[in-house]
C-alpha cells in the first residue's frame, strides 16, 4: 500500500502534533527570507496551514496547494478561526497548474521526502514553470546518514 495524501486520521493526528502557532523555527527563517522577496509565494503540501497561517498573518501574499482534501478542510477551518481568506487549491505537486507565476515556492517541514523519486522530478519540473524569472525555491529537506555514507564526519 502506498500513501498518495493524508486521510481524517493522518490530518487529526498532524493537526493535534503540529498545532497552528506552535513554535516551530522555521517559521521566523520564512518570514524573514520570503518578506525579502515579497510577490507571490506558494507553499507547497501546505497541510493543516502551520506555515502559511504565520505567513498570511505576517501580510505575506503567500497560497497553498495540497493533494488531500482532508488536510485541505483542516487549514480552511483554521483560517476561517482567524478571519484569513486564503487562497488555496486541491491538486498533486507532480502535476501542479496553477494560473501565474510565484516568486517563491515552499516546500517545508520534509514534505518533500514523500514524494517519490518519479515525483519529486515532476514536481521540481513544475516548480520551475510556476516560477517568475528569478523565483527562488525553499525545500526543508532532511537527509540521513551513517557512518558509513559520509566519511570525515563523527
Amino acid at each position: 500500500m502506498t500513501l498518495t495524501k493524508y486521510g481524517a486520521l493522518c490530518t487529526e493526528v498532524y493537526d493535534i502534533s503540529k498545532p497552528i502557532g506552535g513554535q516551530y523555527p522555521d517559521v521566523p527563517y520564512y518570514i524573514k527570507h520570503l518578506d525579502k522577496i515579497g510577490g507571490r509565494i506558494l507553499e507547497v503540501m501546505v497541510g493543516t496551514g502551520r506555515l502559511l497561517i504565520p505567513l498570511l498573518e505576517a501580510g505575506l501574499n503567500v497560497e497553498g496547494i495540497d493533494a488531500s482534501p482532508d488536510m485541505l478542510a483542516c487549514c480552511r477551518k483554521h483560517c476561517l478561526e482567524r478571519g484569513l481568506e486564503p487562497v488555496i487549491y486541491q491538486g498533486e505537486v507532480e502535476n501542479l497548474d496553477l494560473p501565474g507565476k510565484y516568486n517563491a515556492i515552499v516546500v517545508t517541514f520534509g514534505s518533500f521526502m514523500l514524494l517519490s523519486r518519479s515525483a519529486a522530478i515532476a514536481a521540481l519540473q513544475a516548480f520551475a514553470r510556476h516560477l517568475e524569472p528569478q523565483g527562488l525555491i525553499f525545500i526543508r529537506h532532511v537527509l540521513k546518514f551513517t557512518k558509513q555514507s559520509v566519511s570525515g564526519f563523527p
